[in-house]
């Protein structure tokens, strides 16, 4: 009985300190790639009426030293909520207070009614598809949602946020059913992330 009150408050520091893996670099490098390797996608800049790649590449490198942050002395908490996996890192000093990582997996089966100008009846078409999703959001001490990120593993960058700059990617060649499910995610995932945020506090 005595190792165990010794080795308890041992193994609960454990638990306590920076765990977990971050995995926000892996997929800024992979989305960067995919974006130089193809033109076929479209960028929307609430601050820009001439975004480029090389914007996002330039607003990436902010991300990036997010994401080269040592990790190991921060207070981390893991929880699931039905397909959603929360991990945040918390800082107890610096600018940063959090960084949190939703990781997704949605299957999704639905079926949507195409309607057509001409006078064609309504056709009815089922989608069934696999998604993995990751949102990661970057607390300071000023700004709750200071960054957000948002990529799905196949599909690569959505969108991201910097302050008030919001960049959304949309691909030509999207996806099956990711624009149906595009919207619940975001929404959703604010949700989480409101929440997670209000209950950490």
């Amino acid at each position: 009985m005595m190792v165990l009150n010794t080795l308890l408050p041992l193994l609960l520091s454990f638990l306590l300190a920076g765990s977990g893996e971050l995995m926000l670099q892996q997929d800024i490098q992979k989305d960067a790639a995919r974006l130089q390797q193809k033109n076929s996608y479209f960028i929307s800049d609430n601050t820009s009426e001439t975004a480029s790649l090389q914007s996002i590449v330039n607003d990436l490198q902010l991300f990036n030293l997010v994401a080269g942050m040592d990790l190991s002395n921060t207070a981390y908490s893991e929880q699931q909520y039905g397909p959603h996996q929360i991990q945040r890192w918390a800082f107890d000093k610096g600018e940063i207070s959090s960084i949190t990582q939703i990781e997704s997996i949605i299957h999704l089966d639905t079926v949507i009614t195409q309607r057509y100008l001409e006078n064609r009846p309504p056709s009815q078409h089922r989608i069934t598809n696999d998604f993995t999703f990751r949102s990661y959001q970057v607390a300071t001490t000023a700004d709750p949602a200071k960054l957000f990120y948002l990529t799905e593993t196949d599909q690569g960058l959505l969108a991201y946020k910097l302050g008030d700059k919001q960049v959304q990617v949309s691909y030509t060649s999207g996806k099956r059913g990711l624009n149906d499910l595009l919207p619940k995610y975001k929404e959703e995932v604010r949700k989480l992330l409101a929440d997670h945020s209000s209950s950490s506090n």
